[in-house]
């Protein structure tokens, strides 16, 4: 009777199939040993800095998102969803997320004053 493998095991198994098939698909099993250590060096860097700044910025992108919609015509207008929705989502802290006021309005509001450099 064979055993399921742990969590573990299973993810240690994924994670050697991901780095086999990475190493397929662009050709880093046929690179020498220094060139596979810069190669997963510069992978390693650039996956940890994309991961991190999803991490950072997904509360803001999520509430820039959500007050754009608000304002839309197809979602309801008038404040429905960041009213409702908003701080159901996250809890509230002493400091705006870079969100203070009216960011939105004012920033659509200088675009609708600024002169169009296109027209002669």
């Amino acid at each position: 009777m064979s055993s399921s493998p742990s969590t573990i095991e299973a993810l240690a198994r994924w994670a050697r199939l991901k780095k086999y098939r990475i190493e397929v698909t662009y050709g880093v099993y046929v690179f020498t040993p220094v060139e596979k250590a810069i190669f997963w060096t510069i992978f390693c860097f650039l996956f940890t800095t994309i991961s991190f700044a999803a991490v950072l910025y997904t509360q803001r992108n999520v509430l820039l998102l959500l007050r754009y919609a608000s304002s839309s015509f197809y979602v309801g207008g008038e404040g429905h969803i960041i009213n409702n929705v908003v701080p159901n989502l996250f809890p509230r802290s002493g400091v705006p997320l870079g969100m203070a006021g009216s960011g939105i309005t004012s920033v659509a509001e200088t675009m609708s004053t600024a002169a169009n450099s296109q027209i002669p």
